[in-house]
């Protein structure tokens, strides 16, 4: 796709006091891309990357592991990777990336995060069901990509159960069709009535994440569709 850079991010894991969490970075609201956003450590893979990795896959680790260790100083390995998602910016948007998602493990006693006070000005750990919490109180935003990976997660307790329970099915390669209706942002995905034609309001199926981004709140909307699998992997419910 054209002018898609491709790009690469860890939903990074620890198990502090009996239960799990996950890093979130709050990027510079200066920033052209996803300002003041919480994020997971991640960001462009570079030429040398892609030369330097066997195909696209191991590429995309080593820029994860790389920019994990710039955006947070923390020090990851690679082989403990868990690829399980990979989202590609909405065709509207006038910078677009082509993401790979990984679920990534650091022990607790390793896990003091620095981060360099410009493109990254907050950091916290939290457990996934928290942070959507939190999303929902209006007091971190999020982007549908980092929204659903944490939804994957909610219910799970400890780092060895998020893990598992991300293996249990392909990764999913997801291309929103994105859409404002109504002051609220509609984020569907294949299998929505509305996908092909970037209708929102158009009647049937649905696939979609509904976000107001003014006060946080988001819904996840999954029906008519039997033989399709929610992004989210129907852990909305």
């Amino acid at each position: 796709m054209k002018n898609v850079k491709p790009a690469s991010t860890i939903m990074l894991a620890r198990d502090y006091e009996g239960q799990l969490e996950v890093l979130l970075l709050k990027r510079n609201k200066a920033l052209k891309f996803a300002a003041g956003f919480w994020v997971f450590p991640g960001g462009k893979i570079e030429a040398e990357e892609i030369e330097q990795g066997k195909d696209d896959l191991e590429a995309a680790k080593i820029a994860a592991v790389r920019e994990t260790k710039e955006e947070s100083n923390l020090n990851i390995e690679i082989d403990d990777l868990t690829f399980f998602s990979h989202w590609t910016t909405p065709a509207i948007e006038p910078r677009r990336y082509a993401t790979w998602f990984f679920f990534g493990e650091v022990h607790h006693d390793l896990s003091e995060v620095t981060i360099d006070d410009s493109e990254i000005k907050e950091h916290v750990w939290l457990h996934p069901q928290v942070a959507l919490d939190k999303l929902q109180q209006g007091k971190l935003g999020m982007m549908p990509p980092t929204i659903v990976s944490l939804q994957l997660i909610r219910k799970c307790l400890t780092v060895a159960e998020a893990k598992e329970k991300l293996k249990e099915e392909e990764p999913i390669f997801t291309l929103p069709v994105l859409q404002l209706n109504k002051g609220k942002m509609v984020c569907m995905y294949e299998g929505d009535a509305g996908y092909e034609s970037a209708d929102p309001e158009k009647e049937g199926a649905r696939h979609r994440m509904i976000l107001d981004i003014q006060k946080g709140k988001f819904d996840f909307e999954f029906s008519d569709n039997e033989e399709l699998k929610p992004v989210n992997r129907g852990m909305h419910l």
